[in-house]
């Protein structure tokens, strides 16, 4: 009993003295590696979680700091917990921020995010949503763990002896008592390789570089070799227009209170466009998307992306005349997919040429010279064009020119700042100007027999009902980073040579559908069939499977998202 009680003693002495000597650094490491993912916990109502989380990092943080107390020299320590907190420290600062605007830990979304954007698109990120303020307030932050850390406020604070050896022995049996019970009630999560933010960098890192790795090695790798089972395809002309950042939520056209889409809505009145009304994005990143949405790859696929045919492979094998018109990059820090399929078109034109460094911002209505040339020299027989737009991605004002500025913060009826409903009112306008844009596209094709179809990669949320963000992420999703507009519209003298394909379109617009199966869609429409295009998938078609399921981050979107506010 003497025994224990002299251990007892020697312990909580010891560890007194470590608090003394390094109480904020173990504070630092504790807020740096706990905050975030506790911030992440409690949000989702995973309270008990939480507290034994944060118990269990404290109790890391300082057997973390014991150990470096071992160290014989002072300088020594320092530089181990210089090592240690400022890469952490960064880290914290980034999640913090993914935290903040999107209540999302980082995860291979949002690296792989980072990986594929150039430096005009983190210019634009940069002020879109870090800005001035957001310097100022890191600096203010990294200032303030500075200070602490140098000047240690608490050395002022005097406690008797035993008051401190009573808040050491708490935190001790709190610690020791909340860790043992992480690792036998959830143990799961508590050996997660992703548990603390530096291993969820280092593991989401892994697989964003690796998929970034097998994007550069493409060109050789994508599957080129399409074998056709029937080829009927007649149609002259088939347009694929790509948007961007695209929520339907915010057309007039899908009934917006704001009439920021007159063209569509006037196509519409004309009985000229068919609207679906219930798709979804599979993905809510551009390079997830494209790899599902011009491929076979879907959310049952057991492959990566690349070892399926491609569109752009299987138009070329039908006889079409494919181009790829863009007002994207061509390239992001390592390449993108859509520079792939650029590759594989016989005509890829870009509205600039340039690497991940350089910067020339531009309007969607810079692609109409290039569509006039392409239209100028297309195929006497078929062809297949893509137009990928840069619609409605961030910065919005960006998007459109300014006699496209028909809305203000006046017209946003939203219960949020003045700041953030300008940010609406930027972005309703570069929907106005996609509705110009769109409809322009199709006035170009109107006296030819074509069949446009339009369809954005994902959705944005901009501060709407109830959610304090802007933008779009992979981890954490709303609806409205999901939820896209589909069109389709046919010319006259295509309804007139096809009406069974108009009335097959007109009939689907209500059918639920999620865009990882356009693929089936277009061949459909196009009567081009390879072994493994299924009919189920294609949404014109009257085999059509309106029962599969939308999963989005291993979420239903039907029963988790859609309703989810």
């Amino acid at each position: 009993m003497l025994l224990n009680k002299g251990f007892i003693g020697k312990l909580t002495g010891y560890l007194q003295r470590i608090f003394d000597e390094h109480f904020m650094f173990i504070m630092i490491l504790f807020i740096i590696n706990s905050l975030t993912t506790a911030w992440s916990l409690f949000d989702e109502d995973k309270i008990d979680v939480a507290i034994g989380y944060i118990f269990s990092v404290w109790l890391g943080s300082l057997i973390i700091t014991c150990l470096i107390d071992l160290l014989p020299k002072r300088f020594l320590q320092k530089i181990v917990k210089t090592v240690l907190v400022i890469p952490i420290g960064l880290i914290f600062i980034g999640e913090f921020f993914t935290m903040y605007c999107y209540k999302a830990l980082i995860g291979t979304g949002i690296i792989n995010s980072a990986l594929e954007t150039n430096m005009r698109e983190a210019t634009e990120f940069f002020s879109m949503y870090i800005g001035f303020s957001g310097v100022a307030s890191v600096i203010v932050l990294i200032a303030l763990i500075v200070g602490l850390y140098k000047y240690n406020p608490l050395k002022k604070i005097t406690l008797k002896q035993k008051t401190k050896s009573g808040i050491v022995c708490t935190l001790m049996v709190l610690s020791v008592f909340y860790t043992i019970r992480m690792f036998t009630v959830y143990t799961d999560f508590i050996w997660d390789d992703e548990v603390l933010p530096v291993q969820r960098v280092y593991a989401s890192t892994s697989v964003a570089v690796r998929n970034m790795q097998a994007y550069r090695e493409l060109s050789s790798q994508v599957n080129s070799k399409v074998e056709l089972t029937e080829n009927k395809s007649e149609i002259k002309n088939i347009v694929f227009i790509l948007g961007e950042s695209t929520n339907r939520n915010h057309m007039h056209l899908y009934g917006y209170y704001l009439p920021n889409t007159p063209n569509l809505d006037a196509l519409n009145e004309k009985g000229e466009i068919s609207v679906f009304r219930d798709v979804v994005s599979p993905h809510s990143t551009t390079i997830a998307v494209l790899s599902k949405l011009f491929t076979f790859c879907n959310r049952e696929s057991d492959q990566e992306w690349y070892h399926y045919n491609n569109l752009i492979d299987v138009m070329n094998a039908a006889g079409y005349k494919t181009y790829w018109l863009s007002n994207q990059e061509t390239s992001g820090v390592w390449g993108n997919v859509a520079q792939i399929y650029a590759a594989h078109s016989d005509v890829s034109a870009f509205t600039r040429i340039r690497d991940s460094r350089e910067d020339y911002g531009i309007v969607d209505g810079e692609l109409f010279p290039l569509i006039d040339d392409a239209i100028a020299n297309r195929s006497e027989d078929k062809n297949f064009y893509v137009v990928h737009l840069m619609g409605g991605h961030g910065l919005y004002y960006n998007r459109f020119p300014y006699s496209f500025s028909k809305f203000s913060k006046d017209d946003i009826n939203l219960p949020i700042t003045d700041g953030k409903k300008e940010i609406v009112a930027q972005y309703d306008n570069a929907l106005y100007y996609n509705d110009y844009i769109v409809s322009s596209i199709i006035d170009k094709f109107r006296d030819s027999e074509t069949l446009v179809i339009y369809v954005p990669d994902h959705g944005e949320a901009v501060y709407d009902e109830g959610e304090d963000m802007s933008g779009h992420i992979e981890e954490n999703p709303t609806h409205h980073m999901i939820e896209i507009p589909v069109i389709m519209w046919a010319s006259e003298k295509f309804r007139a040579k096809y009406p069974e394909k108009w009335e097959q379109i007109k009939k689907a617009a209500d059918r639920p559908y999620m865009t990882d199966d356009m693929i089936h869609t277009v061949m459909d429409l196009a009567d081009i069939k390879t072994a493994e295009f299924d009919p189920t998938r294609s949404i014109v078609n009257d085999k059509f499977n309106a029962q599969r399921p939308r999963i989005f981050d291993g979420m239903d979107y039907d029963t988790e998202i859609k309703n989810k506010r």
